[in-house]
């Protein structure tokens, strides 16, 4: 059996705990703790160390999916997250083009520690007045070659194109 890994990221609240349970197939192991900051005004609570999902595709593949932690003083385990990774996931909340910056940020990182496939993903595309997937493009000043999928991430056919458009990129890289 073949597993592969792979990274759900992005900036506080882009959504990545719930992409995550939207698709697994098992009860997310999930490290949320009550947000004592800023970001309480956003949401209660945050991760503070992983999520993690499971996907069986079929009898000889198994998707794992390491969702980060989005505030920077928990950082840290980026890179321990990153360890083994085939390719990535970064998260934007389309309805909060400020998250941006921090967003770019997230990319430039990972972009400097490992050369795997990524798509980003414009999440939130259900809400009215959401930035469009060109917008985010541009604010993001993303490459041509980086696809930008529309999503919501509590939709569970959504999150499974986003994944499948990361694993047809994993699969060329690999070639």
């Amino acid at each position: 059996m073949i597993t592969v890994k792979m990274l759900i990221t992005g900036d506080v609240g882009a959504g990545k705990t719930e992409f995550i349970r939207t698709i697994s197939e098992i009860e997310p192991v999930s490290t949320e703790a009550a947000i004592t900051d800023e970001f309480a005004e956003l949401k209660p609570e945050t991760t503070v160390a992983m999520d993690f999902g499971r996907i069986t595709v079929d009898d000889d593949l198994v998707l794992h999916l390491y969702g980060t932690p989005g505030q920077i003083r928990f950082d840290f385990m980026w890179e321990i997250l990153s360890t083994g990774i085939l390719g990535y996931v970064v998260l934007v909340d389309s309805t909060r083009p400020q998250t941006c910056p921090a967003t770019r940020r997230v990319v430039d990182y990972f972009e400097a520690i490992s050369d795997v496939p990524y798509v980003v993903v414009a999440n939130k595309q259900d809400v009215e007045n959401a930035f469009s997937v060109e917008d985010i493009r541009h604010i993001l000043s993303l490459d041509d070659g980086v696809p930008v999928l529309p999503c919501n991430a509590l939709d569970k056919g959504q999150v499974k194109e986003v994944l499948l458009t990361l694993f047809d990129r994993i699969l060329t890289y690999v070639d």
